[in-house]
């Protein structure tokens, strides 16, 4: 009945647009002056032409041209449909992803603090080992030091034993003369008799 009640219309304009040629030729001065009968005849006849013509586009285009609307209005219809189901995909995604970069930042965040107590660890794991490292050259060095010195003193003892000793010497050849040299001799040799 719709369909029906849309023909209608859309045939009223159309045969308005057909007919208003004739009505304004007959009323005009473009020739000989027409009578009412032949107006009415010549709009009756129009009338019947444009109904005839409207009844049979209304019988052989009504179907095609609703198919065509309703085909249309269908595809329309999965377009719109298809851009929900896009834009709820779409949707998906977009929330997944921030879901994915928001537990990114927090792995950052994450990745970054241990990261910095990693590098605190090792930081005093190596001022430790250089500390210790610091300790072990110095008892080392004091050690060396110690050596050194016990070294230099012993030097030092010979040396001035032996300078004591070449002094004593030369001081015992300028004061001792052949009448000493014969007593000491001869104690000596005394001494070693009585020890046999």
């Amino acid at each position: 009945m719709r369909k029906t009640i849309r023909a209608c219309r859309l045939l009223i304009p159309a045969a308005a647009l057909a007919l208003a040629p004739s009505i304004v030729f007959a009323s005009g001065g473009g020739g000989e002056a027409m009578t009412m009968d032949q107006i009415l005849w010549d709009l009756g006849i129009k009338v019947l032409n444009t109904a005839i013509l409207g009844f049979f586009a209304f019988k052989y285009l009504s179907k095609p041209l609703s198919q065509f609307v309703e085909n249309r209005s269908d595809k329309v219809k999965e377009e719109i449909n298809a851009a929900q189901s896009a834009q709820r995909e779409a949707e998906e995604r977009l929330k997944a992803f921030q879901e994915k970069t928001a537990g990114i930042d927090a792995e950052i965040e994450k990745l970054r603090r241990q990261t910095c107590s990693e590098i605190d660890k090792e930081q005093k794991l190596l001022l430790e080992e250089a500390h210790k490292a610091a300790e072990h050259i110095r008892s080392h060095v004091g050690e060396t030091i110690q050596q050194e010195v016990a070294k230099a003193r012993a030097e030092l003892h010979r040396e001035a034993v032996r300078i004591a000793a070449d002094l004593a010497e030369e001081r015992v050849r300028k004061n001792i003369n052949t009448d000493d040299q014969q007593r000491l001799v001869s104690g000596y040799l005394k001494e070693m008799e009585a020890t046999r």
